[in-house]
């Protein structure tokens, strides 16, 4: 999944058991306060939640900014992430 879709499906369907966008590092996304960082983010540019698609460019700007450095990468059989090096297994 790419990093947009990630995004916007984490924006448009959060889920009570999700902690962090599909391929992102739960760890530094809590840890780093990236969702409410986003949040803030988001709300100062006047983005709705519900509505996210009109605001897609401004998103994968975000997310090339500040979010790809705690993406999960594949390494043997599990995920680990490159910045704080914990390592997942895929669910």
């Amino acid at each position: 999944m790419s990093v947009i879709q990630s995004i916007l499906s984490f924006l448009s369907k959060k889920e009570a058991n999700q902690k962090a966008p599909e391929g992102f590092c739960p760890n530094c996304w809590g840890r780093q306060e990236y969702e409410g960082q986003f949040f803030e983010t988001m709300k100062n540019e006047g983005i709705d939640a519900n509505n996210v698609s009109d605001k897609k460019g401004w998103i994968q700007d975000y997310a090339d900014k500040h979010l790809t450095g705690i993406q999960l990468h594949q390494k043997g059989n599990g995920l680990v992430c490159s910045k704080c090096k914990i390592s997942y297994r895929p669910s």
